[in-house]
């Protein structure tokens, strides 16, 4: 099980929301996102390459382009990006939602 000290500091690497276990997997809280990251033998998988990142508007598969830091769903159409490299804003917390 993952421990309740390493939920309260992990975020989505996609869009740094919050993230909640849900059985073996952690849900992003970022219903626009949506993105699922699975954990094995009590160690979570936060790569977003590997994660389920299902379209929040026809649940297919979204693909992922790194270099455009985007979440595009070839189904319907519906993208979302996301400026990786911008800092939070000042007294922002990281990955609380």
């Amino acid at each position: 099980m993952v421990s309740q000290d390493l939920l309260d500091i992990l975020a989505c690497p996609f869009c740094t929301t919050a993230v909640r276990l849900e059985g073996e997997k952690l849900l992003c809280g970022n219903a626009d996102c949506n993105c699922r990251y699975l954990v094995r033998d009590d160690i979570p998988n936060m790569l977003i390459e590997e994660a389920e990142r299902p379209c929040p508007g026809c649940g297919a598969q979204r693909a992922w382009d790194p270099d455009r830091d985007t979440l595009r769903c070839t189904a319907c159409g519906k993208s979302l990006t996301v400026n990786a490299g911008a800092a939070p804003a000042a007294g922002a917390p990281v990955g609380k939602a």
